[in-house]
Protein backbone atom coordinates (compact mmCIF):
# COMPACT_ATOMS: atom_id res chain seq x y z
CA UNK A 1 0.00 0.00 0.00
CA UNK A 2 1.43 3.45 -0.91
CA UNK A 3 2.80 5.35 2.09
CA UNK A 4 3.90 8.97 2.53
CA UNK A 5 7.59 9.09 3.61
CA UNK A 6 6.97 12.27 5.62
CA UNK A 7 3.76 11.74 7.57
CA UNK A 8 3.67 7.94 7.11
CA UNK A 9 0.03 8.08 5.97
CA UNK A 10 -1.17 5.22 3.79
CA UNK A 11 -3.43 5.61 0.78
CA UNK A 12 -5.18 3.35 -1.67
CA UNK A 13 -4.16 2.52 -5.18
CA UNK A 14 -4.24 5.35 -7.69
CA UNK A 15 -3.05 8.01 -5.21
CA UNK A 16 0.40 9.26 -6.21
CA UNK A 17 1.09 12.16 -3.81
CA UNK A 18 0.16 12.75 -0.19
CA UNK A 19 -2.60 15.39 -0.02
CA UNK A 20 -1.23 16.68 3.30
CA UNK A 21 2.39 17.50 2.44
CA UNK A 22 2.64 16.86 -1.30
CA UNK A 23 5.26 14.11 -1.01
CA UNK A 24 5.26 11.25 -3.48
CA UNK A 25 3.86 8.07 -2.01
CA UNK A 26 6.32 5.20 -1.78
CA UNK A 27 6.86 2.83 -3.34
CA UNK A 28 6.01 4.56 -6.60
CA UNK A 29 6.52 3.07 -10.02
CA UNK A 30 7.73 5.42 -12.75
CA UNK A 31 7.13 4.46 -16.37
CA UNK A 32 7.00 0.81 -15.33
CA UNK A 33 10.80 0.69 -14.84
CA UNK A 34 11.85 2.62 -11.74
CA UNK A 35 10.51 1.93 -8.28
CA UNK A 36 11.04 4.76 -5.79
CA UNK A 37 12.16 3.29 -2.47
CA UNK A 38 13.05 6.15 -0.10
CA UNK A 39 13.65 9.88 0.04
CA UNK A 40 17.37 10.76 -0.05
CA UNK A 41 17.36 14.56 -0.15
CA UNK A 42 15.18 17.56 -0.79
CA UNK A 43 15.88 21.01 -2.22
CA UNK A 44 14.10 24.10 -3.41
CA UNK A 45 13.45 22.74 -6.87
CA UNK A 46 12.77 19.08 -6.19
CA UNK A 47 13.48 15.85 -4.37
CA UNK A 48 15.98 13.05 -4.87
CA UNK A 49 14.87 9.46 -4.27
CA UNK A 50 16.63 6.15 -3.97
CA UNK A 51 15.15 3.94 -6.67
CA UNK A 52 15.64 0.58 -8.32
CA UNK A 53 15.58 -0.31 -11.98
CA UNK A 54 13.15 -3.22 -12.07
CA UNK A 55 14.53 -4.92 -15.16
CA UNK A 56 18.23 -4.63 -14.23
CA UNK A 57 17.92 -4.81 -10.47
CA UNK A 58 20.28 -1.83 -10.28
CA UNK A 59 19.91 0.93 -7.74
CA UNK A 60 19.84 4.46 -9.10
CA UNK A 61 18.92 7.97 -7.97
CA UNK A 62 15.87 9.79 -9.33
CA UNK A 63 15.52 13.58 -9.18
CA UNK A 64 11.90 14.79 -9.38
CA UNK A 65 11.05 18.41 -10.13
CA UNK A 66 8.32 19.86 -7.95
CA UNK A 67 4.84 19.91 -9.42
CA UNK A 68 4.40 23.68 -9.58
CA UNK A 69 7.82 24.08 -11.23
CA UNK A 70 7.15 21.25 -13.67
CA UNK A 71 4.18 23.21 -14.97
CA UNK A 72 6.35 26.31 -15.53
CA UNK A 73 7.72 26.29 -19.05
CA UNK A 74 11.06 27.95 -18.18
CA UNK A 75 11.78 25.74 -15.16
CA UNK A 76 10.70 22.64 -17.03
CA UNK A 77 13.03 23.51 -19.91
CA UNK A 78 15.92 24.19 -17.51
CA UNK A 79 15.38 20.82 -15.86
CA UNK A 80 15.48 19.06 -19.21
CA UNK A 81 18.64 20.94 -20.23
CA UNK A 82 20.30 19.98 -16.94
CA UNK A 83 19.72 16.30 -17.71
CA UNK A 84 20.87 16.74 -21.30
CA UNK A 85 24.00 18.66 -20.28
CA UNK A 86 25.09 16.10 -17.69
CA UNK A 87 24.48 13.20 -20.08
CA UNK A 88 26.33 14.83 -22.99
CA UNK A 89 29.50 15.76 -21.14
CA UNK A 90 30.36 12.17 -20.34
CA UNK A 91 33.21 12.84 -17.90
CA UNK A 92 34.16 10.63 -14.98
CA UNK A 93 34.02 13.58 -12.57
CA UNK A 94 30.48 14.61 -13.60
CA UNK A 95 27.39 12.73 -12.50
CA UNK A 96 26.06 10.50 -15.24
CA UNK A 97 22.39 10.98 -16.24
CA UNK A 98 20.82 8.01 -18.01
CA UNK A 99 17.09 8.74 -18.46
CA UNK A 100 14.49 11.52 -18.54
CA UNK A 101 10.71 11.30 -18.14
CA UNK A 102 7.54 12.34 -16.33
CA UNK A 103 5.67 10.89 -13.38
CA UNK A 104 2.04 9.75 -13.76
CA UNK A 105 0.93 13.14 -12.42
CA UNK A 106 3.12 15.09 -14.85
CA UNK A 107 6.23 15.96 -12.80
CA UNK A 108 9.53 15.87 -14.63
CA UNK A 109 12.23 13.50 -13.42
CA UNK A 110 15.59 12.23 -14.57
CA UNK A 111 17.56 9.17 -13.55
CA UNK A 112 21.24 9.40 -12.60
CA UNK A 113 23.89 7.20 -11.08
CA UNK A 114 23.61 6.64 -7.34
CA UNK A 115 26.34 8.54 -5.50
CA UNK A 116 27.23 6.97 -2.18
CA UNK A 117 29.39 9.53 -0.43
CA UNK A 118 29.36 12.95 1.18
CA UNK A 119 29.15 16.44 -0.18
CA UNK A 120 32.14 18.72 0.16
CA UNK A 121 30.02 21.06 2.27
CA UNK A 122 29.42 18.27 4.80
CA UNK A 123 33.17 17.66 4.98
CA UNK A 124 33.85 21.36 5.57
CA UNK A 125 31.23 21.55 8.32
CA UNK A 126 33.09 18.85 10.18
CA UNK A 127 36.72 19.74 9.41
CA UNK A 128 36.50 23.52 8.75
CA UNK A 129 39.36 23.40 6.23
CA UNK A 130 41.48 20.87 4.36
CA UNK A 131 45.27 20.63 4.21
CA UNK A 132 46.84 21.40 0.85
CA UNK A 133 47.77 17.77 0.36
CA UNK A 134 44.07 16.87 0.32
CA UNK A 135 42.52 20.08 -1.06
CA UNK A 136 44.62 20.27 -4.23
CA UNK A 137 43.64 16.82 -5.66
CA UNK A 138 39.96 17.62 -5.02
CA UNK A 139 40.22 21.00 -6.74
CA UNK A 140 42.12 19.53 -9.69
CA UNK A 141 39.30 17.04 -10.29
CA UNK A 142 36.73 19.84 -10.15
CA UNK A 143 38.81 21.73 -12.72
CA UNK A 144 38.86 18.74 -15.05
CA UNK A 145 35.08 18.33 -14.77
CA UNK A 146 34.45 22.00 -15.56
CA UNK A 147 36.94 21.91 -18.43
CA UNK A 148 34.94 19.07 -19.96
CA UNK A 149 31.70 21.03 -19.50
CA UNK A 150 33.21 24.17 -21.05
CA UNK A 151 34.38 22.14 -24.02
CA UNK A 152 30.71 21.27 -24.60
CA UNK A 153 29.68 24.93 -24.36
CA UNK A 154 28.20 24.50 -20.86
CA UNK A 155 28.80 26.97 -17.99
CA UNK A 156 27.86 25.56 -14.61
CA UNK A 157 27.21 28.96 -12.91
CA UNK A 158 26.73 27.40 -9.46
CA UNK A 159 30.07 25.91 -8.39
CA UNK A 160 30.00 25.50 -4.59
CA UNK A 161 30.74 22.80 -1.98
CA UNK A 162 27.13 21.58 -2.00
CA UNK A 163 27.48 20.60 -5.66
CA UNK A 164 30.72 18.63 -5.23
CA UNK A 165 30.34 15.05 -4.05
CA UNK A 166 33.22 13.01 -2.62
CA UNK A 167 33.11 9.26 -3.14
CA UNK A 168 35.36 6.32 -2.35
CA UNK A 169 36.08 4.79 -5.72
CA UNK A 170 38.94 2.84 -7.24
CA UNK A 171 40.96 3.10 -4.05
CA UNK A 172 40.65 6.89 -4.01
CA UNK A 173 38.89 8.27 -0.91
CA UNK A 174 38.13 11.69 -2.48
CA UNK A 175 36.86 10.86 -5.94
CA UNK A 176 34.96 13.94 -7.16
CA UNK A 177 31.55 14.11 -8.82
CA UNK A 178 30.21 17.53 -9.86
CA UNK A 179 26.41 17.64 -9.74
CA UNK A 180 23.48 20.02 -10.28
CA UNK A 181 23.65 21.68 -13.67
CA UNK A 182 20.18 23.10 -13.02
CA UNK A 183 21.08 26.74 -13.73
CA UNK A 184 23.86 26.01 -16.18
CA UNK A 185 24.16 28.07 -19.32
CA UNK A 186 24.08 25.92 -22.43
CA UNK A 187 25.00 27.12 -25.88
CA UNK A 188 21.85 26.12 -27.77
CA UNK A 189 21.62 27.61 -31.24
CA UNK A 190 18.24 25.97 -31.87
CA UNK A 191 16.54 27.33 -28.77
CA UNK A 192 16.13 30.77 -27.30
CA UNK A 193 17.76 32.14 -24.16
CA UNK A 194 16.15 30.99 -20.93
CA UNK A 195 17.78 33.67 -18.78
CA UNK A 196 16.30 37.13 -19.17
CA UNK A 197 18.56 40.17 -19.28
CA UNK A 198 19.36 41.36 -15.76
CA UNK A 199 18.37 38.05 -14.12
CA UNK A 200 20.68 36.99 -11.29
CA UNK A 201 21.28 33.27 -10.94
CA UNK A 202 23.68 31.56 -8.58
CA UNK A 203 24.78 31.59 -4.95
CA UNK A 204 25.92 34.94 -3.55
CA UNK A 205 29.00 33.62 -1.73
CA UNK A 206 30.47 32.19 -4.96
CA UNK A 207 29.05 34.63 -7.50
CA UNK A 208 31.30 36.42 -9.98
CA UNK A 209 30.92 40.22 -10.22
CA UNK A 210 29.41 40.07 -13.72
CA UNK A 211 27.02 37.40 -12.50
CA UNK A 212 25.96 39.59 -9.54
CA UNK A 213 25.07 42.45 -11.86
CA UNK A 214 23.03 40.25 -14.21
CA UNK A 215 25.50 40.74 -17.07
CA UNK A 216 26.43 38.17 -19.67
CA UNK A 217 28.52 35.35 -18.19
CA UNK A 218 30.93 32.88 -19.74
CA UNK A 219 33.34 30.21 -18.54
CA UNK A 220 35.29 32.83 -16.52
CA UNK A 221 32.42 32.93 -14.04
CA UNK A 222 33.20 29.32 -13.14
CA UNK A 223 36.88 30.24 -12.73
CA UNK A 224 35.90 32.94 -10.23
CA UNK A 225 33.66 30.53 -8.29
CA UNK A 226 36.45 27.95 -8.22
CA UNK A 227 38.81 30.62 -6.85
CA UNK A 228 36.34 31.24 -4.01
CA UNK A 229 36.09 27.49 -3.40
CA UNK A 230 39.89 27.19 -3.29
CA UNK A 231 40.06 30.06 -0.80
CA UNK A 232 37.47 28.39 1.41
CA UNK A 233 39.08 24.95 1.34
CA UNK A 234 42.55 26.27 2.21
CA UNK A 235 41.61 28.84 4.87
CA UNK A 236 38.27 27.65 6.23
CA UNK A 237 36.74 31.07 5.48
CA UNK A 238 35.15 32.81 2.53
CA UNK A 239 36.96 35.77 0.92
CA UNK A 240 33.77 37.89 1.11
CA UNK A 241 30.99 37.52 3.63
CA UNK A 242 28.47 40.31 4.22
CA UNK A 243 25.64 40.63 6.70
CA UNK A 244 23.15 39.64 4.02
CA UNK A 245 23.01 38.52 0.40
CA UNK A 246 23.17 42.02 -1.08
CA UNK A 247 26.09 43.04 1.16
CA UNK A 248 27.98 39.95 0.05
CA UNK A 249 27.29 40.66 -3.61
CA UNK A 250 28.47 44.24 -3.13
CA UNK A 251 31.77 43.00 -1.68
CA UNK A 252 32.24 40.78 -4.72
CA UNK A 253 31.80 43.88 -6.86
CA UNK A 254 34.03 46.32 -4.96
CA UNK A 255 36.16 44.77 -2.21
CA UNK A 256 39.61 43.28 -2.68
CA UNK A 257 40.21 39.82 -1.27
CA UNK A 258 42.80 39.37 1.46
CA UNK A 259 45.56 36.92 0.47
CA UNK A 260 44.96 33.46 1.96
CA UNK A 261 48.37 33.43 3.68
CA UNK A 262 47.52 36.67 5.51
CA UNK A 263 44.04 35.48 6.43
CA UNK A 264 45.51 32.37 8.08
CA UNK A 265 49.25 33.03 8.64
CA UNK A 266 49.57 30.12 11.04
CA UNK A 267 48.90 27.66 8.20
CA UNK A 268 52.05 28.57 6.29
CA UNK A 269 50.31 28.74 2.90
CA UNK A 270 52.72 29.32 0.00
CA UNK A 271 52.80 32.68 -1.81
CA UNK A 272 52.17 30.87 -5.09
CA UNK A 273 48.70 30.00 -3.78
CA UNK A 274 48.05 33.66 -2.98
CA UNK A 275 48.95 34.74 -6.51
CA UNK A 276 46.83 32.01 -8.12
CA UNK A 277 43.72 32.64 -6.01
CA UNK A 278 43.88 36.42 -6.26
CA UNK A 279 44.20 36.19 -10.03
CA UNK A 280 41.12 33.96 -10.18
CA UNK A 281 39.24 36.51 -8.04
CA UNK A 282 39.98 39.39 -10.40
CA UNK A 283 37.01 41.70 -10.96
CA UNK A 284 37.42 41.71 -14.73
CA UNK A 285 36.78 38.35 -16.43
CA UNK A 286 39.62 38.81 -18.93
CA UNK A 287 42.12 39.23 -16.07
CA UNK A 288 41.38 35.73 -14.75
CA UNK A 289 43.28 32.64 -15.89
CA UNK A 290 41.63 29.98 -17.98
CA UNK A 291 40.42 26.84 -16.25
CA UNK A 292 43.33 24.87 -17.69
CA UNK A 293 45.88 27.43 -16.43
CA UNK A 294 44.24 27.48 -13.02
CA UNK A 295 44.48 23.69 -12.82
CA UNK A 296 48.11 23.80 -13.92
CA UNK A 297 48.81 26.38 -11.20
CA UNK A 298 47.24 24.09 -8.59
CA UNK A 299 49.30 21.12 -9.73
CA UNK A 300 52.49 23.20 -9.63
CA UNK A 301 52.02 24.44 -6.07
CA UNK A 302 55.19 23.66 -4.07
CA UNK A 303 53.42 22.90 -0.80
CA UNK A 304 52.80 19.23 -1.57
CA UNK A 305 56.27 18.33 -2.88
CA UNK A 306 58.00 20.32 -0.13
CA UNK A 307 56.16 18.49 2.59
CA UNK A 308 57.14 15.14 1.05
CA UNK A 309 60.82 16.13 0.85
CA UNK A 310 60.84 17.27 4.45
CA UNK A 311 59.28 14.00 5.52
CA UNK A 312 61.95 12.01 3.69
CA UNK A 313 64.75 14.08 5.23
CA UNK A 314 63.36 13.60 8.69
CA UNK A 315 62.97 9.86 8.17
CA UNK A 316 66.53 9.52 6.85
CA UNK A 317 67.92 11.54 9.76
CA UNK A 318 66.08 9.41 12.31
CA UNK A 319 66.97 6.04 10.72
CA UNK A 320 70.20 4.29 11.74
CA UNK A 321 71.06 3.51 8.11
CA UNK A 322 74.34 5.05 6.83
CA UNK A 323 74.02 8.30 4.88
CA UNK A 324 76.13 9.28 1.84
CA UNK A 325 79.38 11.00 2.80
CA UNK A 326 78.61 14.09 0.70
CA UNK A 327 75.70 15.22 2.87
CA UNK A 328 76.48 17.50 5.83
CA UNK A 329 74.53 15.24 8.17
CA UNK A 330 76.78 12.30 7.22
CA UNK A 331 79.89 13.90 8.69
CA UNK A 332 78.20 14.31 12.04
CA UNK A 333 76.78 10.81 11.90
CA UNK A 334 80.15 9.37 10.85
CA UNK A 335 82.04 11.20 13.57
CA UNK A 336 79.70 10.00 16.27
CA UNK A 337 80.49 6.24 15.98
CA UNK A 338 84.23 6.95 15.55
CA UNK A 339 84.37 8.87 18.80
CA UNK A 340 82.34 6.29 20.62
CA UNK A 341 84.54 3.45 19.31
CA UNK A 342 87.76 5.11 20.52
CA UNK A 343 86.41 6.27 23.84
CA UNK A 344 86.79 2.93 25.69
CA UNK A 345 90.59 2.83 25.02
CA UNK A 346 91.76 5.59 27.37
CA UNK A 347 89.51 4.49 30.22
CA UNK A 348 92.31 2.67 32.23
CA UNK A 349 94.62 5.72 32.22
CA UNK A 350 91.74 7.94 33.20
CA UNK A 351 90.79 5.57 36.00
CA UNK A 352 94.30 5.54 37.44
CA UNK A 353 94.45 9.32 37.19
CA UNK A 354 91.21 9.62 39.09
CA UNK A 355 92.45 7.24 41.77
CA UNK A 356 95.69 9.18 42.15
CA UNK A 357 93.83 12.47 42.29
CA UNK A 358 91.46 11.12 44.92
CA UNK A 359 94.43 9.94 47.00
CA UNK A 360 95.99 13.39 46.73
CA UNK A 361 92.76 15.02 47.83
CA UNK A 362 92.59 12.67 50.82
CA UNK A 363 96.15 13.57 51.77
CA UNK A 364 95.39 17.28 51.55
CA UNK A 365 92.28 16.87 53.66
CA UNK A 366 94.25 14.94 56.23
CA UNK A 367 96.83 17.74 56.38
CA UNK A 368 94.13 20.36 56.78
CA UNK A 369 92.50 18.38 59.57
CA UNK A 370 95.85 17.93 61.26
CA UNK A 371 96.53 21.67 61.05
CA UNK A 372 93.09 22.50 62.40
CA UNK A 373 93.74 20.37 65.48
CA UNK A 374 96.93 22.29 66.39
CA UNK A 375 95.36 25.59 67.69
CA UNK A 376 94.74 24.32 71.26
CA UNK A 377 98.54 24.15 71.80
CA UNK A 378 99.08 27.70 70.52
CA UNK A 379 97.93 29.58 73.68
CA UNK A 380 100.45 27.71 75.91
CA UNK A 381 103.19 30.41 75.81
CA UNK A 382 100.65 33.14 76.51
CA UNK A 383 100.37 32.68 80.35
CA UNK A 384 104.16 33.13 80.71
CA UNK A 385 104.00 36.73 79.62
CA UNK A 386 102.43 39.44 81.82
CA UNK A 387 98.87 40.30 80.96
CA UNK A 388 99.71 43.98 80.65
CA UNK A 389 102.14 43.31 77.86
CA UNK A 390 99.45 41.92 75.53
CA UNK A 391 98.89 45.12 73.64
CA UNK A 392 99.97 44.42 70.07
CA UNK A 393 99.74 41.59 67.58
CA UNK A 394 102.44 38.97 67.82
CA UNK A 395 103.60 39.76 64.27
CA UNK A 396 104.95 43.20 65.42
CA UNK A 397 108.32 42.73 67.28
CA UNK A 398 108.26 46.27 68.71
CA UNK A 399 104.99 45.77 70.49
CA UNK A 400 106.39 44.67 73.91
CA UNK A 401 108.36 47.93 74.28
CA UNK A 402 105.32 50.05 73.73
CA UNK A 403 103.23 51.01 76.75
CA UNK A 404 99.69 49.77 76.85
CA UNK A 405 98.39 53.33 76.61
CA UNK A 406 100.01 53.75 73.20
CA UNK A 407 98.43 50.75 71.49
CA UNK A 408 97.14 51.72 68.05
CA UNK A 409 93.43 51.10 67.53
CA UNK A 410 94.05 49.73 64.02
CA UNK A 411 96.00 46.75 65.36
CA UNK A 412 94.02 43.53 65.68
CA UNK A 413 93.11 42.56 69.18
CA UNK A 414 93.86 39.07 70.38
CA UNK A 415 91.23 37.01 72.16
CA UNK A 416 93.25 37.24 75.37
CA UNK A 417 93.04 41.05 75.28
CA UNK A 418 89.28 40.88 75.04
CA UNK A 419 89.22 38.96 78.30
CA UNK A 420 91.38 41.53 80.24
CA UNK A 421 89.48 43.79 82.65
CA UNK A 422 89.24 47.39 81.59
CA UNK A 423 91.01 50.08 83.66
CA UNK A 424 91.37 53.78 83.49
CA UNK A 425 94.74 53.73 81.76
CA UNK A 426 93.69 51.80 78.66
CA UNK A 427 91.75 53.86 76.20
CA UNK A 428 91.26 51.34 73.46
CA UNK A 429 87.73 50.95 71.98
CA UNK A 430 87.19 47.23 71.67
CA UNK A 431 84.90 45.66 69.11
CA UNK A 432 83.75 42.25 70.00
CA UNK A 433 84.53 39.80 67.24
CA UNK A 434 83.87 36.09 66.98
CA UNK A 435 86.87 34.22 68.35
CA UNK A 436 88.98 33.19 65.36
CA UNK A 437 90.73 29.93 65.10
CA UNK A 438 94.32 30.31 66.19
CA UNK A 439 96.57 28.53 63.81
CA UNK A 440 100.25 28.30 63.39
CA UNK A 441 101.95 30.86 61.18
CA UNK A 442 100.47 30.82 57.72
CA UNK A 443 103.83 30.19 56.19
CA UNK A 444 103.99 26.69 57.68
CA UNK A 445 100.78 25.43 56.10
CA UNK A 446 101.79 25.67 52.47
CA UNK A 447 105.04 23.95 53.32
CA UNK A 448 103.21 21.05 54.91
CA UNK A 449 100.81 20.83 52.01
CA UNK A 450 103.62 20.94 49.52
CA UNK A 451 105.59 18.37 51.46
CA UNK A 452 102.66 16.01 51.87
CA UNK A 453 101.00 16.40 48.46
CA UNK A 454 102.32 13.77 46.09
CA UNK A 455 102.39 14.10 42.35
CA UNK A 456 99.45 12.00 41.13
CA UNK A 457 100.94 11.76 37.65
Amino acid sequence: MPRCPTCQSEYGEGVVYCPQDGQALLPMLLEGRYRLLSLVGEGGMGMVYLAEHIGLGKRVAVKVLRGELSRDAIFARRFELEAIAASQIGHENIVDVTDLGRTPSGELFYVMELLEGRSLSAVLRRERLLPLGRAIPILVQVCRALEAAHARGIVHRDVKPQNVMLLAREGRPDFVKVVDFGISKISNPQGGKLTEAGAILGTANYMAPEQATGSEVDVQADVYALGVLTYELCTGTLPFRGENTFATMLQHLEAQAEPPSKRRPELGLPPELDALVLQALAKEPQARPSMARFRAGLEALPAGPRSIVLTQELSSASSPAPVPAAAPAVDEAALAPTTSSKSPAPRPRRTWALVAGAAAVLVVLAAVLFASRQPPAAPVPAPASPPAQVSAPPQDPAAPATPPQQVQPQAPVSPERERLPLNGTVEVPLKKLPPPRVRKPASSEPKKVQDLKPNPF
